[in-house]
This record gives structure tokens, C-alpha cells and sequence, in this order.
């Protein structure tokens, strides 16, 4: 379950996010975003505040408690030009909104193969593998302040997903699929075959800009996972909530669809 997973990627450190796994109650709510590079927009568009200044159309599944992202690189360029993982610093600021982390821990690496058919930049090794559990604060003048907790893993995603969330019966109640690589972040997948994994991870929330292409990226994926590949049927998607490409992606309208898990 979502629980497993998550003591897979802590493995054998004993700091805060160990502790945080010991406390929680049940099996913790994960809200994945593949890609995500340097964008941290997820924290606040799964906010329950959010969810009340542009309500959905219908009961939206209950929020995430902890959010996973993951990109073999974290910026399209050196992502330790620009940002570095470190206590203190400030992700992202504009005049509306504020992103800063205010606890860093470095956890276990997670080695997972980087092809050179699936994405760029492969000699870009040194920062492959690496694990962070952050604590994010948000201070925004829309939805006030709270924080967040936080794994980022420098990791190629469908790997990730064939090695690391399947083999361990991960559950992921929300999945984003916005700006997905397709050479914009490095690589050659434009994230189709997430629509293939949304039923086996339990998917409740697909939000997506549904920028879907079969990218010379995804069909390589398939070949190295054909558990990935599509089943027989792709859970049906019922939009609840479209904000404009503007808002968040340059690749199209965003929406958050209800997953059909039957």
C-alpha cells in the first residue's frame, strides 16, 4: 500500500520523515506529479482552500496528506544553477505567492536506469538517485499559509512507477499529468502511458493537461515495461473542475477528472 512505498523510500534512515511515517495513522494519501522539474503548483491546487475559492462540480476525493515528485532532472537545465535543496531556501516568489523549504533531509538513493531513448541529457549523472523529504511552506495571499510535506526523487518516472510504486502495491490517490517532458524538460515521453496505471494505483483525482502524444519516448517505455503498457480498457475520466492553460500549463486547459475504479 501507499504506506509500503513510502518505507521503501526512507529505507534504513531513522530522521524526521521515519518519524513522520511512525506517527501516521493508516495509509497516508499520495499525490504524485511525474515531471515536475521546478513547478510546485500542485501544493497549492490540491489545497482544500482551493477547492472552496473554485469548487468542483461534484465531491472531490478527500486531499493528499504528503506529496511525491519526481524528475530525473529537477530543472530543465542544471537545477542547481538556479535553486538548491537546502533549509531556507526559496523556491519560487512571486507577488502572490511564496514556496520555501523549511526542513530538508537527504534519504536513501533510489538508482533507476536513465535510457538514453527515453531521455536527454543522460551524462548528466551526479544527481540521479538522489532522494529529498522536504517540509514546504506556502505563504500565499489567495489561500493564506500552511505547509506541506514533500519527497522529491531525481528519478526517470516510468521507471519509478515499474520499479518502485508497482512492486510494492503503491497507492496513489492523485496524479498529475501537466507539462510532461516530450523534449520540453529532456525527454522523449509524453506521459501517455499514465492513463494505462490509473486503475492499478488506485488513482482517485487524474489531473491532466491532456497533452497526450505517443512519443518515440513512450513506445521505448513499453518495450522496457510492458507493465505499463495498456490494458484491455483505460479507466473511464470524469471531469469535475478546468482552469485555463494560462493558470498553470502551456500545453493546454488544465482539468481534474474522477477516476471510474470499477
Amino acid at each position: 500500500m501507499s504506506k509500503k512505498l513510502l518505507l521503501e523510500l526512507n529505507g534504513e534512515a531513522h530522521g524526521e520523515f521515519g518519524r513522520w511515517l511512525d506517527e501516521f495513522e493508516g495509509e497516508p494519501r499520495i499525490a504524485w506529479y511525474p515531471s515536475s522539474g521546478g513547478d510546485f503548483r500542485d501544493l497549492l491546487y490540491l489545497q482544500p482552500r482551493f477547492s472552496k475559492k473554485i469548487p468542483a462540480t461534484q465531491l472531490e476525493p478527500r486531499a493528499p496528506d504528503i506529496f511525491l515528485h519526481t524528475d530525473y532532472r529537477a530543472w530543465p537545465w542544471d537545477p542547481w544553477s538556479t535553486v538548491n535543496f537546502r533549509d531556507g531556501e526559496v523556491l519560487f516568489c512571486d507577488e502572490r505567492t511564496s514556496v520555501s523549504i523549511t526542513y530538508l533531509e537527504t534519504l536513501p538513493p533510489c538508482r533507476l536506469p536513465l535510457d538514453p531513448e527515453i531521455v536527454h541529457f543522460t551524462n548528466r549523472t551526479q544527481y540521479s538517485g538522489i532522494v529529498f523529504f522536504l517540509k514546504i511552506s506556502v505563504t500565499s495571499k489567495v489561500l493564506g499559509d500552511f505547509s506541506c510535506p514533500l519527497l522529491y526523487a531525481f528519478v526517470e518516472n516510468a521507471a519509478f512507477c515499474a520499479k518502485k510504486i508497482l512492486p510494492n502495491d503503491g497507492r496513489i490517490s492523485h496524479l498529475m499529468h501537466v507539462c510532461y517532458g516530450g523534449g520540453l524538460g529532456g525527454g522523449s515521453s509524453h506521459g501517455i502511458w499514465l492513463l494505462n496505471v490509473l486503475r492499478r494505483v488506485g488513482c482517485e483525482c487524474f489531473v491532466t493537461d491532456s497533452n497526450y502524444h505517443m512519443g518515440s519516448g513512450d513506445r521505448r517505455i513499453y518495450d522496457l515495461y510492458p507493465m505499463l503498457a495498456a490494458e484491455e480498457d483505460q479507466a473511464p475520466l470524469t471531469p469535475i473542475r478546468i482552469i485555463p492553460s494560462k493558470s498553470w500549463s502551456d500545453c493546454g486547459d488544465v482539468s481534474w477528472n474522477i477516476v471510474d475504479l470499477t
